[in-house]
């Protein structure tokens, strides 16, 4: 499985996170172009990292955003 930074896992949150399969059309729907170049490439690194683990590693993993996280 591949591991995804805190900046991954955030972004993540802000999209359809119910299925792998959501969550990277909802994620691809957005234009790159309208987004600020560091954005943009995190956006298509997370992208490429959800394309290549399975639903089944997908399910595994637990998507809340960082700042709800209690240490």
């Amino acid at each position: 499985m591949k591991n995804f930074t805190v900046e991954e896992i955030n972004l993540m949150c802000c999209f359809n996170t119910s299925s792998r399969k959501r969550l990277i059309d909802d994620m691809k729907s957005v234009t790159l172009n309208d987004m600020d170049g560091e954005i943009a490439e995190l956006m298509y690194k997370t992208v490429r990292k959800l394309e290549v683990m399975t639903d089944a590693e997908f399910e595994e993993l637990y998507i809340m955003p960082d700042g709800m996280v209690d240490d």
